[in-house]
């Protein structure tokens, strides 16, 4: 179970975060992507925050 404060790596290939680490956010219910998690690197769009489901992180302890 995933939950506030934990860090995470990034699994989906097609993010600009991929295999990266960042903290999760909040995690919603009931919908496509409820975990969202900060990152310290910045996109060249300026994000630095973005959703993922369940099984696209990888909790690092």
């Amino acid at each position: 179970m995933l939950k506030k404060g934990i860090k995470v790596q990034i699994l989906r290939k097609e993010s600009y975060w991929y295999k990266d680490t960042g903290t999760i956010v909040k995690v919603d219910k009931d919908i496509k992507y409820p975990v969202l998690v900060r990152f310290n690197k910045i996109t060249y769009s300026g994000v630095n925050i973005n959703n993922f489901a369940e099984n696209e992180l990888n909790a690092i302890n």
